[in-house]
């Protein structure tokens, strides 16, 4: 009995392990708006049960026995379940049970997105939301992306503009909405997110999504010049770190709007902040490197490469300095031909003289000669 127990147990086991190992699980992704199909194995004996994200232990039974039970689903020619214009409550669990082969199970989660695109803005830059063909007044609502909002769940939405126009406190003189589009000015890092627009009986509409960068700047300058550093906004909302080439190690010369004390001794006196602007004046060879803007918060603003060229003397100068080297060179060619005829004369006057020494010995024998013949002819 104990053996026909260990073998009754040990099939049933293995078929509670087959069925299981049949789950299939199907991961999708959609966006706001969008209609999703799930294809089915058969109509009269598929089940279809949906698990929502928001509350994993309820169940929505969607279709049973071939009929579609769910209002949000509906079928077509081609035996698909569609779900038409899905939004965040359609997110979860999707079960697909097949009756006739109950070991057959699949489960599809689906995973609704806010935007299938995105726009992407510069740090300080204006941001627009088109309202083509939405009755207004409108609201807005605003929800960050979950990198800002440092969790891992979606965070919840704020409301940005009622339908009375009137912007959220900390939006004012930056948010505005016309009967063609919203307007944001001067966008910054805590405005990445999806932006939904709801008409004036609550529907949504449309889904925007931000995606705030920061900006890229390779300036070349010559030795000398002034390097300007736009920080977009106010210098006591920034923070400015500065890495120079030639030692890679970073240094913060700009905190909440100050000067760090004591400054990098290489930008000492040269480095002055006014408004939104940064400068530093008479830039060398040594200040080429990476300045980048961050804000309050840390979100990057815009980060400065800066190449400086060799030193240069101005054009007036090269000119000069070409004239003087040209006269040198004609003095000194003009001297070398003095010397060279000064040598040239000083060697043939000595030929000369040596040719008159020579002449002047012969001259003498030959007097010394003629006196000793005259005296023998005497005798």
């Amino acid at each position: 009995m104990k053996i026909i127990g260990v073998a009754v147990f040990g099939a049933m086991f293995c078929t509670v392990l087959t069925a299981s190992l049949k789950v299939k699980e199907e991961h999708k992704i959609a966006f706001f708006g969008e209609d999703v199909h799930i294809p089915l194995p058969s109509l009269d004996s598929t089940e279809v049960l949906f698990k929502p994200a928001s509350n994993p232990t309820a169940e929505v039974v969607l279709m049973r026995d071939g009929r579609v039970v769910g209002h949000r689903a509906q079928l077509n020619s081609l035996k698909h379940l569609i779900l038409e214009d899905v939004g965040e409550e359609d997110e979860g669990m999707y079960v697909i049970k097949n009756t006739e082969a109950p070991a057959d199970v699949k489960h599809i989660l689906l995973l609704v997105r806010d935007c299938a695109l995105e726009q992407v803005v510069k740090y300080g830059e204006t941001y627009h939301i088109p309202l083509s063909d939405i009755l207004g007044p409108i609201t807005l609502e605003f929800r960050p992306s979950q990198a800002q909002a440092n969790q891992t769940t979606e965070p919840p939405a704020v409301v940005l503009l009622n339908q009375t126009s009137i912007p959220a406190e900390e939006y004012k003189g930056r948010l505005s909405v016309s009967e063609k589009r919203v307007t944001l000015s001067m966008v910054q890092g805590t405005d990445e997110g999806s932006f939904t627009v709801l008409d004036r009986d609550g529907r949504v509409r449309r889904r925007s999504c931000l995606n705030v960068k920061e900006h890229q700047n390779f300036v070349h300058l010559s030795y000398g010049s002034t390097l300007k550093i736009n920080l977009f906004v106010d210098h006591t909302k920034v923070n400015l770190m500065y890495t120079p080439d030639w030692d890679r190690k970073d240094r913060v010369i700009l905190e909440q709007g100050e000067l760090v004390v004591p400054l990098d001794p290489s930008l000492d006196g040269r480095l002055t902040v006014e408004g939104s602007v940064c400068i530093l004046e008479r830039v060398r060879f040594s200040d080429m490197g990476l300045f980048r803007v961050t804000d309050l918060l840390g979100f990057p603003v815009t980060n400065i490469y800066l190449k400086v060229e060799a030193y240069k003397l101005p054009t007036l100068y090269v000119a000069i300095l070409s004239l003087l080297g040209f006269l040198v060179l004609l003095l000194l060619v003009c001297l070398f031909s003095c010397l060279t005829s000064v040598r040239r004369r000083a060697e043939k006057a000595r030929q000369i003289a040596l040719i008159a020494q020579q002449a002047g010995k012969g001259g003498w024998r030959r007097i010394r000669q003629g006196c000793s013949r005259g005296l023998y002819a005497v005798r």
